[in-house]
């Protein structure tokens, strides 16, 4: 038996199809990918964005006569955080010993539906969680806005824990932002289009680089097929075709496994969190490469409800 250094773990990423508008089912087969990956060594586990409910392939096709239906559908099945699915999720995280990073669909109690990601503590707790601050294009009729109170990193034994969700990345200000938090593993949270490869590729490898970070891409495979029956396809059925090109990235862009494509599968890879230093020697973005006297990154870690109470207390 190898014994590994405390600085060396495994990490996977989940490239599976999900139970698109099936909490439950998917609820179960996350516990049933967190386990497969936690017997096979791995000790963090990531999955790819919205992949709890689902990616809504269908967002653009809104002149569609189906498209409220199917939109009304997506929303009753997202998840609240906290919430039972969640909860279930943490519990199996904590049974197996592993760091999870999930994306899902959440719910909130005003009907808002946010693209959002969680961090599970492989001590069974939920660590935190963080929405998308910019859905893109089309996705702007289906996710509400995030704020930037939840951007945060997470210390585990596993090392410091971070992770942005699909175009975040092209925000070069929240990359910063990451790179100040001192990530050493970034999650990376992406859907499976064909046409985002060469960006995915261009901008996991830079930021692994930039940041001087592991990156662990997730993305998924999908298709109409894997529609529960009698879900509309919006007469689009290639809307949903999906092919993955999961990956794990070292520092200065080498990747470690993959992309790997067209295959329902469980990437892993060893990641030694020392080889970070060797990068940082090139290129500490928020450390000795900064010039806070030219350039400085003003982050509002405000939250932003659209409610906000101002009530009496005695002595007023």
């Amino acid at each position: 038996m190898t014994v590994k250094s405390a600085e060396v773990v495994t990490a996977a990423v989940v490239q599976w199809s999900p139970s698109f508008m099936d909490a439950q089912g998917g609820t179960e087969r996350a516990c049933a990918a967190i386990e497969e990956a936690a017997a096979a060594g791995a000790n963090l586990v990531v999955f790819p964005e919205a992949w709890l409910t689902g990616y809504p392939y269908f967002e653009g096709a809104s002149q569609h006569p189906d498209y409220f239906a199917l939109w009304r559908s997506f929303a009753e099945a997202a998840v609240a955080v906290p919430g039972p699915e969640v909860q279930r999720i943490a519990e199996c995280a904590g049974a197996h010993g592993v760091e999870v990073i999930l994306g899902l669909n959440e719910r909130d109690r005003t009907d808002a539906i946010f693209n959002t990601m969680v961090f599970f503590g492989s001590d069974g707790r939920i660590r935190g969680r963080h929405r998308k601050l910019m859905p893109t294009i089309t996705e702007k009729l289906i996710w509400a806005l995030g704020d930037g109170s939840d951007l945060e990193a997470y210390d585990t034994a596993y090392g410091r824990v971070g992770g942005l969700i699909c175009y975040e990345h092209q925000m070069a200000l929240a990359r910063y932002a990451c790179c100040s938090l001192g990530v050493q593993v970034h999650a990376s949270l992406w859907p499976g289009h064909a046409f985002l490869d060469p960006v995915i590729d261009a901008t996991i490898r830079s930021l692994s680089f930039e940041n001087a970070c592991f990156v662990i891409s997730a993305r998924e495979v999908m298709s109409a097929d894997h529609l529960v029956p009698g879900t509309p396809t919006l007469g689009q059925p290639e809307l949903w075709a999906a092919h993955g090109g999961s990956a794990i990235v070292a520092p200065g862009g080498e990747y470690l496994a993959g992309p790997v494509f067209d295959a329902e599968t469980i990437i892993t890879a060893e990641i030694d969190l020392g080889a970070r230093l060797e990068t940082k020697w090139w290129v500490n973005g928020a450390g000795n490469y900064a010039r806070p006297d030219v350039f400085q990154l003003l982050w509002d870690k405000r939250p932003r409800p659209p409610v906000v109470f101002a009530e009496n207390t005695p002595g007023d």
